[in-house]
């Protein structure tokens, strides 16, 4: 003889099943803008959901669906700069290459003083150099 289950319990499972639903959507849609792989690790970080989670069938399925509708979306988005956005990829791309030309150059120094540091020390140790 099969028992069955209280009502209540059914509908508090059902509940539970709807909020790890909700979890688990919302960890891929912040994944997803973060730019982060969409993984059973990562949605386990940051749902705080256990393994075991998305062992279970109802939330397997709506990974692969979640996965298979990502899959189907072929056209590419286009990122949209606005000219002030330009201007200040244009003002950091000018800062970097002036920072790179300048550590080059603190480079050479650097390289310029080991040498007469080295230089000075060969005749310390000959004794040429008493200071």
């Amino acid at each position: 003889m099969k028992r069955e289950l209280p009502p209540a319990l059914i509908q508090k499972q059902e509940q539970m099943r709807q909020q790890t639903i909700e979890k688990v959507l919302r960890a891929m849609k912040d994944l997803k803008a973060e730019g982060c792989r969409i993984n059973i690790k990562n949605l386990m970080a940051y749902s705080g959901l256990s393994r075991s989670v998305f062992a279970k069938p109802h939330v397997r399925d709506l990974i692969q669906d979640q996965l298979a509708a990502k899959e189907q979306k072929t056209i590419p988005k286009r990122r949209v700069v606005r000219k002030n956005q330009q201007e200040e990829i244009s003002a950091y791309i000018s800062r970097i290459d002036r920072l790179t030309e300048e550590n080059e150059q603190l480079k050479k120094e650097c390289e310029l003083l080991r040498g007469r540091l080295f230089l000075l020390m060969n005749k310390i140790d000959n004794g040429i150099f008493i200071l």
